[in-house]
């Protein structure tokens, strides 16, 4: 178990929870902030998400949503107005990391597949029952069993053996003040 340096960009406030509290934990109130009228969609990816990375990295009690993280600077968010860049240094077992791509397809509400033939064969299958949009067959309840399999193929998430792309982001279920190495702030 080594050391991880993170990046993250954050809201100037989360500074002051850190110095208040030692640390800074993501609640729900602030993602419906962030994403306003499109809260409904990223929070019930991200509930999935924090059951399912529970069991990864166990959760600290009254965690409920995870802080994102780069692991390459290169891949960070800069700076802007009212924000700032917190980089982190953080032991890796309490990182989850994973392949960016893969999240993506979450986030769409897509099927991960495990390889190429695998895609293919769903891809067919979608074909079959005359869907085109993969999106708004996951949000409508006329297909349930393919929203089941929609949702098993995001345990694949975590398989560092499949691989969609080369850019990793990480995950951690806080940030303690101790953690922080450096703060960039807009100029």
């Amino acid at each position: 178990m080594g050391k991880l340096k993170l990046w993250t960009r954050q809201d100037e406030r989360v500074l002051k929870d850190i110095e208040t509290r030692g640390f800074y934990r993501v609640k729900q109130e602030h993602i419906i902030e962030k994403f306003d009228s499109c809260s409904d969609v990223y929070l019930h990816v991200y509930r999935w998400y924090s059951r399912s990375a529970g069991a990864v990295v166990p959760k600290p009690e009254g965690v409920e949503f995870p802080v994102w993280a780069s692991v390459d600077k290169e891949f960070s968010l800069g700076v802007i107005e009212g924000q700032v860049v917190l980089e982190l240094e953080v032991d890796s077992a309490d990182v989850i990391i994973m392949d960016s791509a893969k999240w993506d397809y979450i986030l769409n509400y897509w099927y991960i597949p495990k390889d190429r033939d695998d895609a293919r064969r769903y891809d067919e299958k979608l074909e079959s029952y005359g869907i085109r949009n993969k999106t708004l067959m996951y949000m409508n309840n006329f297909y349930p069993l393919l929203k089941r399999e929609v949702e098993k193929s995001w345990e694949r998430l975590f398989d560092q053996d499949i691989r969609l792309s080369d850019i990793n982001q990480a995950t951690l279920w806080e940030i303690k003040s101790e953690w922080i190495t450096n703060i960039t702030r807009a100029e």
